[in-house]
């Protein structure tokens, strides 16, 4: 749900989550039987006249990352419709009709617009026939929509075009068996003729492929960067509204662009030499939203492994009172990391940020670019070479660690410590690895698989850490509160056995990081001499050729 600010009280928002099933369907042929649709009962149908005109920026921001904003007449829900993605399906913002965007609707997709105009992209216009799919209690479970589309698209050159189509969408996902009864209504869809949509949306349909957004295979550094940027746009939109996947990856989407711009500084100085684009300013701008991400995204966890804890207890070890201080304590915690989230995403710090991105992401690879192949090789191993300074501040961190594991005393907390800074580094290989570019025959997902395997287990165990970190903290609120203290103690020492355990493996995991970077430095010296091959043959029929 929206946090505190997001939105004018005295205008009514409706939020639904949108799961629907979308087909192609010839005009002559008939819909479905109201037996087709059993054990469902058909109620209707009702009949329908929607206009919708939908807005986008000039380069198509919106629709690039599956956001739809729209306002229709007509129908039971007229006004403003802003679609976003989500965990599944998608998220359906209402609002009522009006001349303008609504301001809270221009705040959700702030990130996506960046200032720009919003501007009519097409026009969709529907004949709707609508039949409600009931269950034997009366309930609503199924909306099974028979569309006649006629559309109009102002960009692209503009086109018309007309079709039909069928829907089936559930009323409340929450419904016990609706995603069963959903498949069952698409296989009768199917059964009586139809396909499954070749198209998202209608809107996708209406305006055709979207044009490339860059030059794609130029610069791997530019493709590193351009990937980082639209991971982060595509999640914008959830991490507004504070949900766990959008916080979670749009942080991923900060650190990739930190990796790259900090592995790669010197090339990227010099691409945008002409620019007044400050390469440490824009990490410590990247760092600060880190932050402010993070802190929301360690609260997220720590709920959801508390919760998932102390479930597997009886009220006689974790009681009542402690599961209740617990949920008050984290929504408390995780409302105010919320705020922060929100703010700083609707600043004008962020929105600078933002544009910043996209002018380095379109300056970068300039030098490339203006190369041709030859510099485009060379950029390659300049891929290559980032990956093998990250391996070689691994391996430091890693050699040090196991030598300190294996020679001192150390505490759980203290070995904690150390393979988080290997897990940190292995993080920083894994990002270097995943924007090398797919060519020459390199042996690159080992390392790939490697790296996140590692990250993944004391990932696991730094979310230990912080998660008995925070019961500390609620434990002596607690206790002041002269409440008793036991079940933070089970979950305390059920988290530290999960931590030790989770250590015991590291070694071995990480020895596989070291074992799949020589296999990728294997390839890379048979690739060398099979391009070596090549060209001494070329240079070969050269000769012949002159002779």
């Amino acid at each position: 749900m929206f946090t505190d600010g997001w939105y004018n009280r005295s205008m009514t928002i409706n939020e639904t989550v949108e799961v629907e099933s979308k087909f192609e369907v010839d005009d002559d042929i008939p819909a479905p039987s109201a037996d087709a649709f059993a054990p469902l009962v058909v109620d209707g149908p009702d009949e329908y006249e929607l206009s919708a005109v939908y807005y986008d920026t000039d380069d198509l921001s919106l629709t690039r990352h599956k956001v739809t904003l729209r306002r229709r007449t007509g129908g039971d829900d007229e006004g403003w419709h802003l679609k976003l993605p989500a965990h599944a399906g998608r998220v359906e913002l209402q609002a009522p009709l009006g001349d303008e965007v609504p301001d809270e609707f221009l705040s959700a997709v702030a990130g996506l617009v960046r200032r720009r105009p919003l501007a009519p992209v097409a026009r969709i216009d529907n004949l709707r026939r609508v039949h409600t799919l009931r269950d034997d209690h009366g309930a609503a479970v199924i909306e099974f929509c028979d569309d006649h589309v006629s559309t109009e698209a102002f960009v692209n050159g503009g086109s018309a075009a007309t079709w039909r189509e069928w829907e089936a969408e559930i009323v409340d996902p929450a419904l016990p068996d609706a995603h069963a009864h959903l498949a069952a209504v698409a296989a009768a869809c199917t059964d009586a003729g139809a396909t499954t949509s070749s198209s998202s949306s209608k809107l996708a349909r209406a305006i055709g492929p979207l044009p490339d957004a860059g030059d794609e295979g130029v610069s791997p550094v530019r493709d590193a960067l351009a990937r980082d940027l639209g991971t982060l746009l595509d999640h914008d939109p959830a991490a507004r509204r504070t949900t766990m996947v959008g916080v979670h990856q749009m942080r991923v989407a900060v650190r990739g662009l930190r990796s790259t711009i900090s592995t790669y500084a010197a090339e990227l100085e010099a691409d945008a030499a002409d620019t007044d684009l400050d390469l440490p300013g824009l990490l410590a701008e990247l760092k600060v939203l880190a932050a402010v991400l993070g802190r929301l995204r360690d609260i997220q966890v720590v709920d959801e492994r508390l919760g998932d804890l102390a479930a597997g207890y009886p009220e006689d070890v974790v009681s009542p009172q402690i599961r209740q201080r617990l949920r008050v304590e984290l929504d408390a915690e995780a409302r105010r990391a919320g705020e922060r989230v929100t703010s700083a995403l609707l600043s004008d710090r962020y929105l600078d940020l933002v544009d910043r991105l996209h002018e380095l992401a379109r300056v970068a690879g300039g030098t490339t670019a203006k190369g041709g192949k030859k510099k485009r090789r060379e950029a390659g191993e300049l891929m290559l070479s980032g990956v093998d300074r990250q391996f070689k501040k691994f391996t430091k961190v890693r050699t040090r660690t196991e030598r300190d594991l294996a020679e001192l005393d150390l505490t759980l907390a203290e070995r904690e410590e150390l393979t988080h800074v290997v897990r940190k580094r292995a993080k920083a290989l894994r990002r270097n690895v995943n924007a090398l570019p797919g060519t020459d025959g390199l042996t690159v997902a080992p390392l790939r698989d490697a790296c996140q395997r590692l990250h993944t287990v004391l990932g696991d165990v730094q979310d230990s850490v912080t998660t008995r970190r925070w019961l500390r903290r609620i434990a002596r609120r607690a206790e002041i509160a002269g409440e008793s203290t036991f079940g933070f103690g089970v979950l305390f020492e059920r988290e530290r056995g999960f931590s030790e355990r989770a250590l015991d493996g590291f070694e071995s995991d990480a020895a596989a990081v070291t074992a799949a970077y020589r296999e990728l430095s294997e390839s890379r010296r048979a690739a060398r001499k099979r391009r070596k091959k090549d060209e001494k043959a070329k240079k070969g029929k050269k000769k012949g050729g002159r002779k």
